[in-house]
């Protein structure tokens, strides 16, 4: 894969447009290909307006997941609020098409809960975010998941690496036993070798 086809849009995009656009290109230069954004642009969003995430820059590269590239006005992205606590009023939970609970999802990955987040099956999650665009305390749900991925993905890294060390020092050790157990049968050798000898020469005297 080289290439993705990405689709620039947004109300800050002078002109819009979906592009061919190499691997590792900038969103920079996607942008300036379409005209350049307007000064109206309030936020840069990789990805669709739902599950899009923001760019720190738009010298952000093109990936190869990378199917959109969006300039969005203060228009667009309508009145914004800080979170405020849940109300539990359900709606991220009729929203989810995989019939997840995403508050309870959320509260444990807040709680740093992973065997809870892992029983409550976020590993079914789409990301499609419909339960953050349900929400009406505007709760950063996506975020919350994606940081429970990254803490889970490290901690099976770093397990895997416990593991590959287990195995390194039982090899170290069945090695080590496999030559203490050579020398001892070489010694075990030697020792009938010299008996044998002994009794030899001790027949040979009584003749």
């Amino acid at each position: 894969l080289i290439s993705r086809i990405v689709t620039v849009s947004g109300g800050a995009v002078a002109e819009p447009r979906n592009l061919e656009a190499p691997i590792g290109a900038l969103a920079a230069d996607l942008l300036a290909y379409c005209g350049g954004v307007d000064t109206d642009c309030t936020r840069l969003l990789m990805g669709g307006p739902m599950m899009g995430q923001p760019l720190p820059c738009a010298e952000t590269p093109v990936v190869k997941g990378t199917n959109g590239i969006l300039a969005l006005t203060a228009a667009e992205l309508g009145e914004q609020r800080s979170p405020e606590p849940c109300i539990r009023c359900g709606r991220c939970v009729e929203a989810c098409p995989m019939g997840l609970l995403p508050v309870e999802m959320a509260n444990s990955a807040r709680q740093e809960d992973w065997p809870g987040i892992q029983a409550l099956k976020l590993n079914d999650c789409m990301a499609c975010g419909s339960c953050a665009y349900a929400c009406p305390s505007r709760i950063p749900l996506l975020q919350y998941f994606a940081f429970a991925r990254s803490q889970l993905a490290e901690q099976r890294r770093q397990e895997s690496k416990a593991q590959h060390i287990r195995q390194l020092m039982e090899q170290r050790q069945a090695r080590f036993a496999r030559e203490e157990r050579v020398k001892a049968e070489a010694a075990a050798q030697r020792r009938a070798a010299k008996q044998s000898r002994a009794v030899a020469t001790a027949d040979d005297d009584d003749d």
